[in-house]
């Protein structure tokens, strides 16, 4: 991926908005929409640079936006870089919580319910992330019914059903 991050100055004028790059002489574009724009901008580096293709999605671009009113520039601004940071927490949070979920069920072995509910996320999270090996649990009807030979962990059972019947009844 590309490390530098390349300057783009946009202005809206008449319904349209305009790009440029002010590092790359000669290097300016226009849309209608700003996603368009965006694109717009991303093949003019590309093309300006000669880079090859394909290399447009993994350029950083640096956009410094002039709607001709300067509070609303400087909201905006504030609140991409407020969205910048935020999106950088999720990511560490997201980090923190499969290393300790993998803590948790691994190392203290407790339940993806309860390393769920101590983390503040659903069970359903801590499975993707910290997955479990199925142990059979002792004292409930299967594990009961498998070691008397009743039945078996499979489909088929060990008994006829005339020997289950005999069994329940008798």
């Amino acid at each position: 991926m590309n490390e530098h991050a390349y300057r783009v100055i946009v202005t809206r004028e008449d319904g349209a908005w305009l790009a440029d790059v002010p590092e790359l002489e000669g290097t300016h574009t226009y849309a209608r929409n700003l996603p368009g724009l965006d694109q717009a901008v991303r093949e003019a580096i590309a093309l300006s640079e000669d880079l090859p293709d394909g290399a447009e999605p993994t350029l950083r671009l640096a956009y410094e936006y002039h709607t001709g009113d300067p509070q609303l520039d400087e909201a905006a601004a504030q609140l991409r870089a407020l969205r910048d940071r935020v999106r950088i927490d999720e990511q560490r949070v997201a980090q923190q919580t499969v290393q300790l979920a993998k803590e948790m069920v691994s190392l203290h072995s407790m339940s993806v319910r309860d390393a769920a509910a101590l983390i503040g996320v659903k069970p359903q999270r801590i499975s993707q992330v910290a997955p479990r090996k199925a142990v059979p649990r002792v004292g409930t009807r299967k594990s009961v019914r498998a070691a008397s030979g009743q039945w078996s962990m499979a489909t088929n059972s060990t008994k006829t059903g005339a020997e289950q019947d005999a069994r329940r009844t008798g």
